[in-house]
């Protein structure tokens, strides 16, 4: 017959250690040789669109929406706040009018317009190289008629942001002497 180890025999707990430091060593190789979820693949995705679009100046809700659907987004928002800042002339709704304003614009000029520059030959008189020749091609003509439009109903309140613009230059110039 075998003798029964008492509890205090070291082999045990020994024994036990290895146990679970092996099952640990086994939970985490599975644990790093799992893939992630192309849910998760797709959320980093858009997170990463969220923060470029922040960098460009636009908002975070146009991360996942097409073209078309990022057009309309922004336009809503420069009507409401156009409805907001014809309401109450404050100058918060100030401030978002000339943001959701901006916003569509660089939207517009991003999505709407190519920029190809052509090198050109030669120097100046001052022995530099020439300046490129730039070259400005519409893309989407739909967009860039949308843009036109949105302006142009948007011509009055447009006028009275340039006034106050022109103000608050002259107020930095003053405060700046």
């Amino acid at each position: 017959m075998n003798p029964i180890e008492s509890v205090n025999n070291p082999s045990l707990y020994f024994n036990a250690a290895q146990q679970a430091a092996a099952e640990a060593k086994r939970k985490e190789k599975t644990a790093s040789a799992t893939r992630p979820a192309f849910s998760k693949i797709l959320s980093q995705d858009t997170d990463e669109k969220k923060i470029i679009l922040e960098a460009e100046g636009l908002p975070p809700e146009i991360a996942g929406l097409s073209q078309e659907e990022a057009i309309v987004f922004l336009k809503d928002a420069v009507d409401s706040a156009g409805d907001a800042f014809a309401e109450r002339m404050t100058a918060d709704s100030f401030s978002k009018y000339r943001t959701a304003i901006k916003q569509f614009m660089n939207f517009v000029v991003k999505q709407n317009f190519d920029v190809i520059k052509h090198p050109r030959a030669g120097f100046n008189r001052k022995g530099k190289k020439r300046d490129p020749a730039v070259q400005i091609q519409l893309i989407n003509r739909k967009l860039d008629t949308l843009a036109s439009d949105l302006l142009y109903n948007h011509m009055d309140k447009l006028k009275i942001l340039a006034k106050i613009g022109e103000i608050n230059g002259l107020l930095v110039d003053m405060w700046a002497v």
